[in-house]
């Protein structure tokens, strides 16, 4: 129960008495649009015109908390998270579970700014004197109001008012009442995002939304489990874009066993990118143009520095590696580097020196920092197909045999490797053990109509 009641803790120090501090920094029972299982309740009372809404378990006796203690109690990070949020809260741990609901919901606005976002935080405290106490602790100044059985706290009165206010409610919308029907029921977390009103508000934040109107709205969630974190994520189009069509990965009988990290996509054309008046991004652009097929880049241990190999299927090699040039002498020109050089492309003082190597693997491309990755894409070693940590992620992930792509890491092989490079730079994370991390995986499954799902799973041992 402790590990809840910290974890819950946290939830409402960051989001219910840090009001302010996401809105600062951007930072009734259910309705017939909330997901089997409850959550997400408090889009009765959020504004139908909320540029998001997130949804959180709160619930220390539900099954996704006693989910949530199995998987912390694996990953040892319990003492810290003790530690910090008692620190943080200076909050008894029985007087933090009575400040909480069983969930907790924050609504984002639309109308904010880069400088004055608007969002407010949604609960139902089991015990109001000790919640406003927590408030009070917080440090923040916050205003609250009730508003059909929920209290609500945000930095701001204009924020406050419109929820309060509200005539027309986020649960009553037909846009979120389809995303919503795509969630899990018992799920940790819930989130929607309106299209149109996020794609503004992102514009202020001086985010590139040349084309918002092309979604519709965003949900996902995330499901606690025995074996890890689960998110599933949709997204819907309006319908003028040409969904991505899934396929067979077959890079993966390639790539050497071992991989730390893996993405594998198809390309495609870019041209926007490559007109950029940026000589990184521009490069990047031509790039992106340039591969063809299915392609990949991975990262592989070698020594002094982890061996990056790109592969792609590409009908104009020449046209990469010119990309590849320019990419390097921009970035070396950028950070003080030396560019390309003689017999390969030179990071200079980038990455201490070292050379590109390329060769022409049958109808593969393959580029990378070490000729030995290179000799290990082509040899008959073991590859990532039969590798048990990519293998076991696959399974625990369900990820199918056709994709959209997918993000691979090796969790249990990266995390000491990144640590033994980086040394005393990352002092604080001595004494936590990762060990029990092993991997995560994201990938697309293709669309269904105008609705792209894709889905994330970090495995926990």
């Amino acid at each position: 129960m402790r590990v809840r009641v910290i974890l819950a803790a946290g939830i409402a120090a960051a989001v219910a008495a840090g009001a302010a501090g996401l809105a600062g920094a951007f930072s009734g029972g259910p309705s017939p649009a909330t997901a089997a299982g409850g959550l997400g309740a408090g889009a009765a009372v959020a504004p139908a015109n909320a540029a998001a809404f997130v949804a959180l378990d709160s619930n220390l006796d539900s099954s996704q908390w006693q989910a949530v203690d199995s998987l912390l109690t694996k990953a040892g990070v319990l003492s810290q998270l003790q530690q910090g949020l008692q620190k943080q809260t200076g909050l008894s741990w029985d007087e933090l579970k009575a400040a909480l609901g069983p969930e907790v919901d924050v609504v984002v606005l639309p109308g904010g700014s880069a400088q004055q976002p608007q969002a407010v935080v949604l609960t139902q405290p089991s015990d109001s004197a000790k919640f406003d106490a927590l408030l009070q602790k917080s440090g923040t100044k916050t205003v609250t109001a009730q508003v059909d059985g929920w209290t609500a706290v945000s930095n701001s009165q204009a924020s406050l008012d419109a929820v309060t206010g509200a005539t027309q409610h986020l649960a009553a919308d037909s846009l979120y009442q389809e995303a919503n029907a795509k969630l899990t029921g018992d799920s940790f977390a819930q989130v929607y995002a309106n299209g149109a009103e996020a794609g503004q508000l992102a514009s202020s934040f001086g985010a590139k939304t040349t084309t918002p109107a092309r979604v519709v709205w965003v949900a996902g969630d995330v499901v606690a489990t025995s074996g890890g974190l689960r998110m599933d994520g949709f997204v819907k189009g309006d319908g003028s874009g040409q969904a991505t069509q899934p396929y067979t990965a077959a890079l993966v009988d390639r790539i050497p066993s071992g991989a730390l990290l893996v993405a594998d996509f198809q390309a495609k054309q870019r041209d926007a990118a490559a007109s950029s008046t940026n000589p990184i991004v521009a490069s990047l652009g031509k790039l992106g143009n340039a591969l063809g097929g299915e392609s990949a880049v991975y990262v592989t241990p070698d020594l002094p520095f982890p061996a990056v190999t790109l592969v792609t299927q590409t009908n104009d090699p020449q046209a990469v590696l010119d990309a590849l040039d320019q990419t390097l002498s921009s970035a070396g020109s950028a950070a003080g580097g030396s560019g390309s050089g003689t017999g390969g492309f030179s990071l200079g003082s980038i990455l201490g020196g070292l050379k590109l190597s390329h060769e022409v693997v049958g109808n593969d491309l393959v580029v990378s920092t070490s000729q030995s990755a290179i000799d290990a894409f082509k040899g008959g070693g073991s590859k990532l197909s039969g590798d048990s940590v990519f293998t076991d992620a696959q399974s625990a992930a369900g990820m199918p045999g056709q994709t959209t792509g997918f993000v691979y890491v090796n969790l249990h092989d990266a995390l000491p490797y990144v640590k033994s490079m980086l040394g005393g730079a990352i002092k604080s994370t001595q004494n936590i053990d990762l060990s029990s991390l092993q991997s995560a995986l994201v990938f697309g499954t293709g669309a269904s109509g105008d609705v792209s799902k894709f889905s994330a799973f970090l495995t926990v041992h």
